[in-house]
């Protein structure tokens, strides 16, 4: 016997317990996946390896930092940790979820399938609560990376100098935040396109993906050196909630 149980049935995601370092350093023992932090106007989605969160003793340890994904999570605010089948492909998605009940950050473990050892071993480790599949898709999860509200058409000329920007930019910083967690991520754009407002921007290799609506109130983009942009969206909500200082 092998003393991982089976999962009862396909139909069940998991809602994990334990403290939430624990739960977050199962990702480094799953190998590659994908990160995919969304907010209101601005995505990212980041292929790669994860590493230990560890707590940030200079801003009083309410702070987990991922030095090797980026990741950084704020302790101070409740959250739900669930483990589910992507509701298209099957594919074993790590998610979290605020008190909100929606899944701001998920992450697809691609190297895995549902059924495998390596996760039904987090389940039982993890005392995983059956709910409903069909839930992933109402929290959230399997949402594009461009579900978000709909904006007011972007001025024509705001949204051409954004594109010639880009266009001639190498190297690419785009920082995201959500009431819980917060990520820097730069790369050197490969691919450019645009669908009215909404900008796409993938690396060569594809292994960072950002999809933005420079129409978002907020929406911010500035240059910090010949070549280097960086943008995000400013949100208030975001910033009175979860205040993150750069590493």
């Amino acid at each position: 016997m092998s003393g991982i149980s089976p999962l009862r049935s396909p139909g069940f995601a998991y809602r994990l317990q334990g403290p939430l370092p624990l739960l977050l350093n199962h990702l480094c023992l799953l190998g590659e996946g994908t990160l995919i932090l969304r907010q209101e106007g601005l995505s990212l989605a980041k292929a790669g390896p994860f590493g230990l969160c560890v707590a940030d003793g200079r801003h009083g340890w309410s702070l987990l930092r991922d030095a090797i994904s980026g990741l950084e999570t704020d302790l101070q605010f409740t959250r739900h940790v669930y483990l589910l089948p992507d509701p298209d492909d099957g594919v074993p998605v790590f998610a979290t979820a605020g008190q909100s009940g929606v899944i701001d950050l998920s992450v697809r473990l691609h190297e895995h399938h549902w059924q495998s050892r390596a996760i039904r071993a987090v389940i039982d480790s993890c005392d995983g609560i059956p709910i409903d599949a069909r839930n992933g898709r109402k929290l959230g999860a399997g949402a594009w990376l461009d579900d978000w509200q709909a904006s007011p058409p972007a001025a024509i000329t705001h949204r051409l100098e954004i594109l010639a920007a880009l266009d001639a930019c190498r190297c690419l910083e785009v920082e995201l935040h959500s009431p819980l967690h917060r990520c820097v991520a730069a790369f050197r754009p490969a691919f450019l396109d645009s669908d009215g407002s909404v900008i796409r921007i993938a690396d060569a290799s594809r292994k960072h993906v950002v999809f933005a609506d420079v129409a978002t109130p907020g929406f911010r983009w500035q240059s910090l050196a010949p070549g280097h942009l960086k943008i995000r969206v400013e949100s208030e909500s975001h910033a009175a909630q979860m205040v993150i200082p750069a590493a």
